[in-house]
């Protein structure tokens, strides 16, 4: 199974790239449409900056910095620029993403402490060695929580790097701006002014939880929430389906099912004549079903960097047929070679690369409940 990888750790493993790699990865852009305007805007302090408006952001930039092709990165990531002018090892770059907020929190230091923790963690695995936090700082977006998370690590070149994100988490979405620079050519002022450029056209809304806006916020955020992680736990060769994805969204009370009275609905929700069989035929049958599936964990992972905890649970059943669950809650005590039963909606079919070389067909379902036996 692919390890996840995040919204934050996705955009400081794309500003992990060294200045070849970027370069390559623009130069496929010269031909691609887009709907994004670019102005030349004034001089601050001897740099000529160019500002970069779509999807209801926009932000300045270096004018001598380049765009960078996001087509074949995962949707969350709406631009990208980079200093190929450099022949320095590493190209200073920006991008800026757009991600589900499953956990509903407006804590901006909640995910910069999560963040923090994951580059400690796993930096290494995404080119991000010896993570160290230098500060965060508070940084309101209008009247909305944000926060500027900054740290530093090594390139695989040996640079030093500075790594600063801007977060700013809505009761649905979370906006990050992802600034990165070699130690050499740091400059506070020009972070300073990118950041202070951000603009977000769109509505956003920062409020507590009523019982009201929690039911809404959660409607979206449930069905968002597998609709971007479905490309990352599938290498990107799925996606959520739109009826899927209403689905879910009709029934976001029971991702997960957290209580007694939720798990019973959940299960009676079962189709309890769909195996993993017919499944495997046509998955597109059942999208807007709850199916059950049992047998031994062959592979559990959980990850709290998106505000709260979250699990992908990989299950082969007595047929040696597969499901991947991600579940958005914590397995408590489960562990690999455990048995357990997986509750939940049908999303897509795909294939993983086992150790072996070949590949394992498996079924990706959206957990409403994962069970030890």
């Amino acid at each position: 199974m692919k390890k996840l990888i995040t919204i934050l750790a996705l955009t400081a493993l794309l500003s992990a790239c060294g200045n070849s790699e970027t370069t390559k990865t623009a130069d496929t852009q010269t031909s691609e449409p887009t709907n994004s305007t670019e102005t030349v805007s004034t001089e601050a302090k001897g740099t000529k900056y160019i500002t970069y408006s779509g999807e209801g952001i926009s932000f300045s930039y270096p004018d001598s910095w380049k765009s960078v092709d996001t087509s074949q990165m995962n949707s969350a990531v709406k631009a990208a620029f980079s200093n190929q002018s450099s022949s320095a090892n590493f190209a200073d770059n920006i991008n800026l993403t757009i991600e589900a907020n499953p956990a509903g929190s407006i804590n901006p230091e909640e995910f910069a402490n999560n963040a923090v923790d994951y580059y400690t963690q796993n930096g290494s695995s995404i080119g991000i060695s010896e993570y160290k936090k230098t500060s965060y700082t508070n940084k309101p977006y209008k009247e909305n929580s944000a926060g500027v998370l900054e740290g530093t690590y090594k390139h695989s070149t040996g640079t030093d790097i500075v790594l600063v994100q801007y977060l700013i988490p809505t009761n649905t979405e979370l906006y990050s701006m992802t600034l990165t620079y070699a130690r050499d050519t740091y400059n506070k002022d020009e972070v300073n002014e990118i950041l202070d450029s951000l603009s977000i056209t769109a509505p956003i809304e920062q409020t507590a939880q009523s019982t009201t806006t929690g039911n809404s916020s959660a409607a979206a955020s449930a069905a968002d929430f597998f609709n971007d992680l479905t490309p990352f736990v599938t290498s990107d060769t799925a996606v959520l389906d739109q009826v899927s994805y209403d689905f879910i969204a009709n029934h976001s009370d029971l991702f997960p099912a957290s209580t007694a009275e939720l798990r019973k609905n959940a299960k009676g929700l079962v189709n309890s004549k769909v195996t993993t069989r017919h499944l495997n035929k046509n998955v597109a049958n059942y999208y807007e079903d709850f199916v059950k599936v049992s047998g031994q964990v062959v592979q559990v992972e959980e990850d709290n960097s998106l505000g709260s905890t979250f699990s992908i649970v990989l299950v082969m059943d007595d047929n040696g047929n597969y499901v991947t669950a991600i579940y958005p809650s914590t397995t408590g005590d489960l562990l690999d070679g455990d048995f357990a039963t997986v509750i939940g909606a049908p999303i897509a079919n795909y294939s993983f690369q086992n150790v072996g070389g070949g590949y394992t067909n498996s079924t990706l379902i959206g957990a409403s409940l994962v069970v030890a036996d």
